[in-house]
């Protein structure tokens, strides 16, 4: 049985800026699986767009160590400069992140590293729009 988010965590915007096809086909299966709009970003420069298109609907970026005309690092800075508050998810490549990079990411963003299962992102993915939903309740 797969673990599948609540309903009420469903229908979240997310951009997975990749250059992996295998990552991007996983994650993205995954993340539609659980029934969310998920968008793939080739580049800096598409995940930005896209950003900027979904403004107040975009829930989460998911970003590698390395995306075309970037690395994870700058494009999560980019995309902090516009969308402060926005969630984000890092993973880091086998061979590609290294700790002096990582070092570089805001506090706040956690770190998932290859190889991970099908669990382990939903549980990430599951946490950081928890954390969302918290933000923005009523009741807060």
């Amino acid at each position: 049985m797969s673990a599948t988010l609540p309903q009420s965590q469903t229908l979240r915007h997310i951009i997975v800026a990749d250059e992996d096809p295998a990552v991007v086909a996983f994650v993205l299966h995954l993340l539609r699986e659980d029934g969310h709009a998920a968008f793939h970003a080739y580049d800096a420069l598409s995940a930005t767009q896209l950003a900027a298109a979904l403004q107040d609907h975009c829930d989460l970026l998911i970003s590698n160590t390395k995306v075309v005309g970037a690395d994870g690092v700058e494009l999560i800075r980019q995309l902090r400069g516009k969308l402060p508050k926005l969630p984000i998810l890092y993973i880091a490549n086998i061979g590609r992140s290294t700790p002096e990079l990582e070092a570089k990411l805001p506090p706040d963003v956690p770190i998932l590293r290859e190889p991970f299962t099908a669990e382990q992102l939903r549980a990430a993915v599951g946490h950081l729009l928890d954390d969302v939903g918290r933000a923005t309740s009523p009741n807060n």
